[in-house]
């Protein structure tokens, strides 16, 4: 039974690893750490800012030869400046690529 605190739909995973975006049209890879995880959404720390609404393509490797990298298409929800001059980016999952 999920905690009284926690009431999306989806349970968000604590997770600790790099994705790469890319700007919607553009082949320029921008590396962030991705942070948590859910069926809708992810968020994600990196050292720039991002306009909310904008769109990106998202891959987190898979460390399995038998399983591809995550690939998704997402919006920029918001993007929120924390310490260290890094910022961090939610992002709602639009589509699952693979």
């Amino acid at each position: 039974m999920r905690d009284t605190s926690e009431k999306r739909d989806f349970i968000r995973m604590h997770v600790d690893t790099v994705v790469e975006l890319f700007e919607d049209g553009s082949d320029q890879r921008i590396q962030g750490r991705c942070v948590d995880l859910s069926a809708t959404g992810m968020a994600v720390e990196m050292d720039r800012e991002m306009a909310e609404g904008q769109r990106l393509h998202t891959s987190l490797p898979s460390h399995n030869p038998d399983f591809p990298p995550f690939e998704t298409v997402s919006t920029v929800l918001r993007s929120e400046p924390i310490d260290g001059g890094r910022w961090r980016v939610g992002l709602r999952i639009d589509e699952v690529k693979r």
